[in-house]
């Protein structure tokens, strides 16, 4: 089965690698005590985030199999998943930003404002994939793109843990970055040489080349930085 030269079938194999990549950058991490302690929240988190990817990988294979009416009662369970694993993940934020953290106060802003703009933007492609499920073509690359957004995080500590000349996960933000709009760029390509415009994957390479582009900045911007206290940075 093919939707706009988006091979559907065998969409839950991109899904599943990603689901891979995902586990390989934050297994090590959690266990070794490199990103803190391991506490409720984080646990609770963690668990979303590997349901909501085990849900994204079992749908794709219902769909691409024909399974519609079992894909459909996944894709509704998959929602309250989705509402709670933002709500962890804005939890999540708070608490890196907070004076318990062991990022420094740079690298705190820079990742806060990684992590909030790919709050708005994940929720943004989700909200628009049930918007539009009734067109597979565009629903299945709206779901492409959101992991995409959730992919950085795994990336910049595959490649912070074992790039040493990176520095660590400070350095390891530009290729996690270029890595995954390079994925993206890619697609897009793929799909204008089949005559296919869609709008899901060039939003995302924008959204994400913006977030690139800023990261560094945001830490000094005064306005940023009041936000960034009202969620509970302590002041300089």
């Amino acid at each position: 089965m093919h939707s706009g030269g988006f091979a559907v079938r065998h969409l839950y194999l991109a899904f599943l690698f990603a689901f891979g990549v995902m586990a390989f950058g934050f297994w090590p991490s959690l266990y070794s005590g490199a990103a803190g302690p391991i506490d409720p929240l984080r646990a609770i988190h963690g668990a979303l985030a590997a349901t909501w990817m085990a849900l994204l990988v079992l749908q794709s294979w219902l769909i691409g199999h024909g399974y519609w009416r079992q894909h459909r009662f996944f894709g509704r369970a998959s929602r309250y998943v989705t509402a709670l694993l933002i709500a962890s993940s804005f939890l999540v934020v708070r608490d890196m930003l907070g004076p318990q953290s062991h990022f420094g106060r740079d690298l705190r802003l820079t990742l806060a404002w990684l992590d909030l703009w790919s709050l708005v933007l994940f929720s943004g492609l989700y909200i628009a994939a049930i918007a539009y499920r009734r067109t597979l073509s565009v629903h299945a690359r709206f779901m492409a793109s959101t992991v995409f957004v959730v992919l950085p995080p795994a990336l910049g500590r595959i490649y912070g843990m074992n790039i040493p000349a990176l520095g660590g996960l400070k350095g390891a933000l530009p290729p996690t970055y270029l890595t995954v709009e390079i994925c993206l760029a890619a697609l897009i390509v793929w799909d204008a040489m089949h005559r296919r415009f869609f709008a899901p994957f060039p939003i995302t390479f924008c959204a994400l080349g913006a977030m690139a582009l800023t990261m560094f900045a945001a830490p000094h911007w005064p306005i940023y930085v009041a936000f960034a206290q009202l969620l509970g940075l302590p002041p300089a």
